[in-house]
């Protein structure tokens, strides 16, 4: 069981692929948000918040009735998150808090629905406890969004250094820490379990050309990865030696993933 610590180092360039794998997804769930009903006024947590992205996107649609709240155990994530937050003038809508996914100390049943986005896969042993903890944040019928991934589905095409390694490692690594890196094949089971009326869970597969200067959450990855002991220094130069080269290149290799959607909902007998 993982103690909760997110392994991809918060530094600036991990904060700008978070913003950007953000404003990505919220281009393709803009038609959930509409089917789920979020509006104005809505009240909406994110277990897992990180920097706050994804509730930023949300201002708009709540508006200044509405109420955002993030939770994220990694204090530097809280502080950029709030610093975002200013910066968008959004914090009469969005307020960021330090806590755990599967504890927040939030008020159960304030909230019309729970994101918990790419979470899981870092947490293992704790993925019951948060999709449990999510529900019990909902008002009757409110709704619970997960999103993650399976790691042994990520590749590129064709294999190419470094970030075919790189990729070999972090799953590795993920493993080695207790988490299981194929959970987004669980997600309906876990609502199940938790109690939710499942509405839907599939996955997507993307494939996208590499772009030049983007390394990724396994380089992100890189010093929690030596500290385990599942690559040294003179891989770290190495790899950064190679991601180099691959920038040069004009003929960018194709990234290839599959996320997984779930929808639950809490019963309105419940």
């Amino acid at each position: 069981m993982t103690d909760g610590r997110y392994a991809l180092s918060l530094d600036d360039e991990e904060h700008a692929r978070l913003r950007a794998q953000a404003a990505g997804a919220g281009d393709r769930e803009r038609d959930l948000w509409a089917r789920l009903g979020v509006g104005r006024g809505a009240r909406i947590a994110d277990l897992g918040c990180g920097p706050a992205a994804t509730l930023l996107g949300l201002v708009d649609l709540v508006g200044s009735s509405g109420e955002l709240v993030g939770v994220d155990s990694d204090p530097e994530a809280v502080r950029r998150g709030r610093t975002d937050v200013d910066a968008a003038d959004a914090a009469d809508t969005v307020r960021l808090v330090e806590g755990l996914a599967w504890d927040s100390g939030l008020r159960a049943g304030r909230f019309d629905g729970v994101i918990v986005r790419l979470v899981l896969v870092h947490n293992g042993g704790h993925e019951q406890a948060i999709v449990d903890h999510a529900l019990s944040l909902l008002r009757p019928g409110g709704w619970v969004y997960l999103f993650d991934i399976d790691m042994t589905l990520i590749r590129v095409e064709p294999p190419t250094a470094p970030v075919s390694e790189l990729f070999e490692r972090l799953e590795r690594f993920e493993r080695g820490r207790g988490n299981d890196v194929a959970v987004g094949q669980r997600l309906g089971e876990l609502l199940l379990a938790a109690g939710a009326e499942l509405v839907e869970h599939h996955g997507r597969r993307s494939t996208r050309p590499r772009s030049p200067g983007r390394r990724g959450p396994a380089w992100a990855a890189r010093e929690a990865m030596v500290a385990a002991g599942d690559a040294t220094r003179a891989d770290v130069a190495r790899w950064d030696e190679d991601f180099r080269t691959l920038d040069a290149r004009d003929d960018q290799p194709a990234h290839v993933s599959v996320g997984f959607t779930a929808i639950g909902r809490r019963p309105r007998g419940r």
